[in-house]
């Protein structure tokens, strides 16, 4: 089912953390010691995010990651979409393979939330989260 891992959670994070910074480059070495996480960490979790084109980085003394749109044009769904690939159901099987399949009657109705769930994602911005306290 829907669940957010916890590379979409520093995902997000960096997300804010440059959208607060707004132009200026943000270096993810002194982002990673007060989060508490190596760097190694979240260069690798920037990599889809700057594929995604939803960031960018800039190398040099003064150089550092920034984001690559308005945090208004960022989705949160975006976001998710470019560390984990998409909102998908998961369903329950034997072997890989359903015996219910055809007839099951959680399909749909699972369908229905994650629309829901893809929808509000989409609708929420970057821009709506920052400097809020959450």
């Amino acid at each position: 089912m829907f669940q957010v891992k916890t590379r979409v959670d520093y995902g997000l994070i960096i997300m804010l953390e440059l959208a607060a910074n707004g132009n200026s480059p943000l270096s993810l070495t002194g982002l990673a010691k007060r989060l508490k996480v190596t760097s190694a960490y979240l260069i690798q979790i920037s990599q889809p995010l700057t594929k995604a084109g939803l960031i960018k980085s800039r190398e040099g003394t003064k150089g550092g990651y920034t984001l690559a749109k308005p945090a208004g044009k960022i989705s949160l769904l975006a976001i998710f979409e470019a560390l984990e690939g998409g909102i998908q159901r998961r369903c329950i099987s034997l072997n890989g393979k359903c015996p219910n399949a055809k007839d099951c009657k959680a399909r749909g109705p699972w369908d229905i939330v994650l629309d829901d769930i893809k929808s509000a994602l989409n609708k929420r911005s970057l821009a709506s989260l920052v400097g809020k306290k959450l």
